[in-house]
């Protein structure tokens, strides 16, 4: 079959920006394996627009014009809107399926003609909740429980046969991947010494409801109170902060907040790290902290993180 995937989140060739762009690339990649014929149309950046393949048969089209960086994507001129209804409709002329990564792409009459999947995979960002009630697909896929009962009591109070339509495929987790691993590769993105250092992780996108004022504290509390001189707290810098005024001035509010508390020597700010070297940096670890207050469909950090042998406090 061909397939025609869509995501309004940018794509790479060799970094992935959060768990939802690490399963879309392994649902594309288990169904080129299969034989089908994949392409993704996604929103293209001036750091990645050139096609690329994440496979034999998965092409990536980085060519759609949604407004970058997050968060907004539709805030963007008309005639972008109608570029990328333009793009995805001529791409699904001869599709024999299209699937909706996300749920963002809010234009169900371009995709009516074709058999639909629609996967959402949160219950927070408006374009995910809007795309919810502008559901014309065939299929409704959620990632956990908590959003199936989310989502059949919001916008499935419209829609009387949403619950034949919505199955819940939960997140894969590679446990063959994601265990207790050493590499000296991870040292040389992260110069932290794992014998001697205290090692705090905060491995989560730039957004104050992943919970970085909450590790702040924390880590204010671990060295005044409790007189762990060795702390190192990790956080890596979203790979948007050369693109984003607000992404910088998050950090920027970060580092004074740090300063002023006198915990400068204790955190490390680092690259974002490829996907192969997230077990390595997991266990580097004694504790993984997801503290904010983002109600995660499903949370994949914590449990990765436990994956790798390192405990994980939640919120």
């Amino acid at each position: 079959m061909k397939i025609i995937m869509f995501s309004i989140t940018p794509l790479f060739p060799d970094r992935v920006m959060g768990g939802a762009q690490k399963h879309l690339q392994a649902v594309a990649r288990h169904l080129g394996g299969l034989g089908h014929a994949v392409t993704i149309l996604s929103t293209g950046r001036a750091d990645t627009h050139e096609p690329f393949r994440w496979g034999e048969r998965v092409t990536v089209l980085p060519r759609l014009r949604f407004k970058q960086p997050f968060p907004g994507p539709y805030d963007t001129p008309a005639y972008n809107l109608a570029y990328n209804v333009q793009e995805v409709g001529e791409a699904l002329t001869d599709a024999d399926r299209f699937y909706m990564h996300d749920g963002e792409f809010l234009f169900p009459f371009v995709y009516g003609h074709v058999p639909t999947v629609v996967s959402l995979r949160d219950n927070v960002y408006p374009e995910t909740q809007l795309g919810s009630f502008l559901f014309q697909g065939d299929a409704l896929v959620v990632i956990s429980d908590f959003s199936r009962r989310y989502y059949l009591n919001t916008a499935g109070r419209f829609f009387p046969g949403l619950t034949e339509r919505l199955t819940v495929i939960h997140n894969g987790l590679d446990w063959d991947h994601f265990r207790p691993t050493r590499s000296e590769a991870i040292l040389k993105l992260v110069p932290v010494d794992p014998e001697q250092d205290a090692i705090v992780l905060h491995p989560h996108r730039p957004e104050v409801s992943k919970g970085l004022p909450q590790t702040i504290a924390v880590a204010e509390r671990l060295v005044r109170r409790h007189g762990i001189a060795n702390l190192k707290v990790l956080v890596p810098r979203w790979i948007d902060v050369g693109l984003s005024p607000d992404i910088r001035a998050y950090y920027e509010a970060a580092r004074r907040d740090i300063v002023e508390r006198g915990l400068a020597d204790h955190f490390l700010f680092h690259n974002w790290i490829p996907q192969e070297l997230m077990p390595a940096y997991y266990s580097l670890g004694r504790v993984t902290l997801s503290l904010g207050h983002f109600v995660e469909s499903f949370g994949n950090a914590v449990y990765e993180s436990l994956g790798c042998g390192t405990p994980t406090i939640a919120a």
